[in-house]
C-alpha cells in the first residue's frame, strides 16, 4: 500500500471517531437535560389523604350561619356530619344564654343539633340528666359497635358546689335517630377524655347498645 493511500485511511479513521465521539456527548446531554418524569399510572390513581372534616371545619365555615332563639353558637364544638341517616348535616352544638355568665363563660346549657342548609332538622336527647350548668368539652364521632353506623361520644362537665365533674354521654346511632341511655352514661362520670370514653364502651357494648 503507497502512502498515499495510508494517508487517507487514517483521516477516514480520525473522522469516524469524531462522529461517535459526538454522538455519544449528544446522548449524555440529552439525558442530563430531560424533564422529570410525571407520576406514574399508579402514583397518578392513588387517592389523595382524606381531610378529617370534624377537625377543619371550624363550625360556620361549613355549616353555614347557623342560629337558635337565646341560644350561643359553640362554633369549636360544631362539626361536618356526613354520616347516616343525617348525611351533608352538621352537627351543631349551642350553649344557653341564660345559663352562661357572659360571652366568656364555658359553653353552659350545652344542647346538640343537626342542621342541613342552615335550618335544624334533629335534636339530640338531653345528655345531662336535666341538668343545665353543664357544657361539651369534646365530640368524637365513632362507629363503636361496628354495625356500620357512626355513634356520637360527647365529654363534658357539670358545675357542683365546689369543683366541677365529667359529665359524659354515648348516642347510638340506630340507623333512624340518636338515643342515649342514662344510667349507662353515669358509668362514665370518672372518665375526661372521649379516648377514654371510646375504650370504656368498647368494652361494655351491652350496656350502651
Amino acid at each position: 500500500m503507497d502512502k498515499t493511500a495510508m494517508f487517507s485511511l487514517f483521516i477516514i479513521a480520525i473522522l469516524a471517531l469524531g462522529c461517535g465521539l459526538r454522538g455519544g456527548a449528544n446522548a449524555e446531554d440529552a439525558a442530563s437535560t430531560a424533564p422529570n418524569p410525571g407520576p406514574s399510572e399508579e402514583q397518578a390513581a392513588r387517592p389523595s389523604t382524606p381531610v378529617n372534616a370534624a377537625a377543619t371545619s371550624g363550625g360556620n365555615s361549613v355549616c353555614g350561619p347557623v342560629s337558635m332563639a337565646g341560644k350561643v353558637f359553640v362554633r369549636k364544638q360544631s362539626f361536618a356530619f356526613d354520616h347516616e341517616p343525617f348525611r351533608g348535616g352538621c352537627f351543631v352544638t349551642f350553649a344557653s344564654k341564660d345559663d352562661m355568665v357572659d360571652e366568656r363563660d364555658v359553653p353552659r346549657g350545652s344542647t346538640f343539633h343537626i342542621f342541613k342548609e342552615a335550618k335544624k332538622v334533629y335534636d339530640f336527647p338531653d345528655a345531662f340528666g336535666g341538668q343545665t350548668a353543664c357544657w361539651v368539652e369534646a365530640v368524637s364521632f365513632k362507629d363503636l359497635n361496628a354495625d356500620g353506623k357512626t355513634d356520637v361520644i360527647m365529654a363534658g362537665k357539670c358545675l357542683g358546689a365546689r369543683d366541677s365533674y365529667p359529665a359524659n354521654a354515648v348516642y347510638a346511632n340506630t340507623g333512624r335517630e340518636f338515643t342515649t341511655n342514662d344510667e349507662a352514661n353515669n358509668k362514665l362520670e370518672s372518665l375526661r377524655t372521649s379516648a377514654q370514653i371510646e375504650q370504656y364502651v368498647k368494652r361494655n357494648l351491652n350496656e350502651f347498645f
